[in-house]
């Protein structure tokens, strides 16, 4: 694990010591040369290369009957640099996948496919130039072509393996099959299900390499006429060759980027006389176009990817439960019932003493909560209450209640008319906190008890982020995870709920609670 965290490391250190080695006054000076003009006309060099790699996605994405638009697409581009480009080795890159999922509304194991096969191409279009470029150069780098050819080997058998062959689905298919996964088997055969959905076939790629393949040599044309504001003047075909080999190595995950490896890499290829029709380049010059390219290439998608990120990411964010997203919601709960099951337990406990108790589900949502206290309460009178008539409207058709309109600050009830006020995960919605409480306490009985699950603030963001991949891949709508974990953003920790039961009167009775879990349970009574 910790070699993981060092190898990007590797990268840097080596970007660090080839500086170390250099003339930074010459570099000044290589940039201090360079015509503004020329300069302002290369950062849209990257212009036609985006609009030809999102026709080659286009064309997978219609394959595997995955629909968004070409503008779209787009945008997608620039969040994978932007995650890319923070990440090592690219391997954030994967992360559009899940916006793909919410904008198609395709299952995230089909978008992650589509994502996977998109980049092997790439990569293998990658390869395959820097495969005839180790070629060219066997007579000073003689076992070059043969790592390359291993790679390409190795990449095309992974490829195959797990998302093509039918050996992998059966081999995936028994690991499932394994007790630890006995819980979740049939949501992860769903999942692998979509995965290999649609994937397309080898005639199905051949255009999307060409173009893939086009698109390189196009990067590197277009970069080999910006080396000419380095005076860097070399045969071209060479240029394009080692600019190919030395991609492929930055492309090894022990940098960001390849920053350092790629540097390394042109500046050794560089120095050889033979491929330089014995033109000295030296270093200043490799490092500073170099420099300049990732510029233009990653640095500037990657900075334009932050904000499309940060605006889609919001978009994501702002959804409301209609009618359909109720369903979903209530369709993926419905997976869960031993929760609800578990709560009933607790309620049933502080009811014994009333033969008809009253009690309150606050925040009713579908009615699943209602419907096991009918079977496990059925003395018992259930009044729903919920700001969402949509949700009330499902919750008539779940469960046997009285239901409401209202919210916690507003209870549509009468002053001590309650025995028990039961609400799970609500507490994040409520306008304010300190006026609920004093509603609850209002519309309770004397000795009636107040019980609630709420979010823990402190729960990991990590563990939050894998939750909602989770729930992804177990094929929840991509508003009903994000509502979930949007819940977390006005969480409230343990100790600051404990506040408000004693602040407006309640004595805690029962408390279940762990600071590294993802919720706690508090009873209170008034």
């Amino acid at each position: 694990m910790r070699l993981k965290k060092l190898l990007p490391v590797v990268g840097v250190v080596l970007f660090v010591f080839i500086l170390s080695q250099l003339d930074f006054a010459k570099i000044v000076s290589i940039f201090s040369q360079l015509n503004p003009l020329y300069v302002l006309l290369s950062f849209f060099v990257f212009v036609p290369l985006l609009f030809l790699v999102t026709i080659e996605w286009q064309l997978l994405l219609k394959r595997q009957k995955i629909h968004v638009s070409y503008w779209y697409s787009i945008k997608n581009f620039f969040i994978g640099y932007f995650y890319g480009f923070i990440t090592p080795g690219g391997l954030g890159a994967y992360t559009r996948s899940l916006y793909l999922s919410k904008e198609s509304d395709e299952p995230l194991a089909k978008c992650l496919s589509n994502i996977v096969t998109f980049n092997t191409i790439e990569y293998l279009a990658l390869l395959s130039l820097g495969f005839i470029g180790a070629v060219f150069l066997i007579q000073v780098y003689p076992f070059l072509f043969i790592f390359i050819l291993a790679v390409v080997v190795l990449v095309l058998s992974v490829y195959v393996f797990f998302v093509k062959s039918n050996q992998s689905q059966r081999f995936l298919q028994k690991l499932i099959e394994y007790p630890l996964f006995s819980k979740t088997a049939e949501r992860l055969k769903d999942s692998l299900e979509s995965f290999h959905k649609d994937v397309p076939n080898f005639k199905d790629a051949l255009i999307p390499f060409s173009l893939s393949l086009t698109g390189w040599l196009l990067k590197y044309l277009m970069l080999f006429f910006i080396a000419q504001l380095f005076n860097i003047s070399i045969s071209i075909y060479f240029f394009i060759f080692i600019m190919a080999v030395a991609d492929v190595i930055s492309s090894i995950p022990i940098s960001i980027y390849g920053i350092g490896t790629r540097e390394a890499a042109l500046i050794t290829m560089f120095s050889v006389r033979s491929l330089t029709n014995g033109v000295i380049i030296s270093a200043e010059q490799i490092v500073s176009l170099s420099l300049f390219w990732f510029v233009i290439i990653w640095l500037t998608p990657s900075i334009i990817g932050a904000f499309v990120t940060l605006y889609e990411t919001k978009k994501m964010s702002s959804f409301k439960f209609d009618e359909k997203e109720c369903k979903q919601f209530e369709g993926y709960m419905q997976k869960y019932l031993y929760l609800y099951r578990n709560l009933v337990d607790i309620v049933k406990r502080y009811v014994t003493t009333s033969t008809h108790p009253v009690i309150v589900d606050l925040g009713v949502g579908p009615g699943l909560l209602s419907k096991e206290m009918n079977k496990m309460i059925p003395d018992a009178r259930i009044i729903g209450i919920d700001p969402s008539e949509q949700m009330i409207s499902l919750a008539n058709k779940n469960a046997k209640i009285d239901s409401r309109i209202g919210s916690s600050e507003q209870l549509p009830l009468e002053d001590e008319s309650v025995d028990v006020v039961v609400t799970r995960y609500t507490l994040t919605y409520w306008k304010n906190p300190n006026l609920g409480f004093l509603e609850i306490s209002r519309v309770l009985k004397p000795n009636g008890v107040f019980i609630i699950e709420a979010l823990n603030k402190d729960f990991s963001k990590l563990r939050l982020f894998l939750i909602k991949l989770l729930m992804l891949f177990k094929k929840s709508s991509f508003s009903v995870a994000q509502y979930h974990v949007d819940a977390y953003k006005t969480a409230f920790s343990i100790k600051s709920v404990v506040e408000l039961f004693e602040k407006n009167g309640f004595t805690i009775i029962q408390k279940k609670s762990n600071a590294n879990d993802w919720m706690f349970l508090l009873v209170g009574k008034k």
